[in-house]
């Protein structure tokens, strides 16, 4: 994603402990890979969303746990998911984690959350955020939207001083929006609006075991598994798909980029050699689910 040689610094900002990996797992990988400094950012703690014990298993009881007793499962619930998302960089190969620690009762664009997420930015100093698309879903009540918001708040007030932080003013160069949410499939009529597209693939195909590896980390979110497999070869292979190859991850691109020369990939020059019979078989490439 860069033209130059030059190690960059990524930072992928998730709403919930596991979007950063089912949204950027591979691309992350890739520049672990390459030598850039990769870290990621949880907003929520996450015990509310699809946790084994939180969302699932109280649906099935009379009553719920008094408050003080439901307070306590629940930070118990949010410490097994840091847990488990510790594991899943490590599957990534890197190991730089902020949590936040926003609630996820109801995840809203406040002031204190930019200006929380702002003061990580000048700290990390992020050469390029991955993110949500600010108007997935409805935009208004998805949480993946309000992730995407604060996050843009959040770099432009980065990019400003702040009284109480001492770190210096820091611009991001460029910003990445998950694709998973953004140019969907319609399931609602929320998902009807937009038209919005995918404009960079990164191939995963390589790397897909260490994306596999990371989701089946998340167990208490029902990643691990059947659903982490089924989730790779339908979002990543449907991503592959629009980028001839088994396996991507989709991104759309938040700013114009201005070149020197026009840009082509060295992907690009080489698949224009190949025949579509080899591009069919490049493509057919698919996991061992095991």
């Amino acid at each position: 994603m860069s033209d130059s040689s030059k190690a960059i610094t990524l930072l992928s900002i998730g709403a919930h402990p596991a979007d950063v990996f089912d949204q950027s797992g591979g691309t992350m990988a890739h520049h672990v890979a390459r030598g850039d400094r990769v870290a990621a950012a949880v907003l929520t703690h996450g015990a509310r969303v699809h946790d084994a014990v939180i969302s699932s298993q109280m649906f099935e009881r009379e009553t719920v746990p008094e408050a003080d007793e439901l307070a306590a499962l629940m930070q118990e619930r949010a410490d097994n998911k840091a847990q488990e998302v510790r594991r899943a960089c490590e599957a990534l190969g890197f190991n730089e984690l902020y949590f936040l620690g926003l609630d996820d009762a109801a995840l809203l664009l406040t002031e204190e959350a930019v200006r929380q997420l702002a003061r990580l930015i000048r700290d990390v100093r992020p050469n390029i955020v991955l993110t949500h698309y600010p108007g997935e879903g409805n935009g208004v009540t998805n949480q993946h939207a309000i992730g995407g918001q604060i996050a843009l708040y959040a770099m432009q007030l980065a990019s400003n001083v702040d009284p109480g932080d001492t770190n210096p003013p820091h611009k991001v160069a460029q910003v990445f929006f998950f694709g998973t949410g953004a140019a969907s499939v319609r399931s609602d009529l929320w998902s009807a609006a937009g038209g919005f597209t995918n404009d960079v693939f990164i191939d995963t195909t390589d790397v897909i075991d260490k994306k596999l590896a990371s989701l089946d980390a998340l167990e208490s979110q029902g990643y691990g598994g059947a659903y982490a497999r089924k989730r790779i070869e339908t979002a990543d292979g449907a991503f592959g798909s629009g980028a001839r190859t088994p396996y991507a991850e989709g991104f759309i691109k938040m700013n114009a980029e201005v070149h020197y020369h026009l840009p082509v990939t060295e992907r690009a020059l080489a698949m224009s050699t190949m025949s579509d019979h080899e591009m069919i078989e490049r493509q057919s490439t698919r996991h061992n689910a095991g």
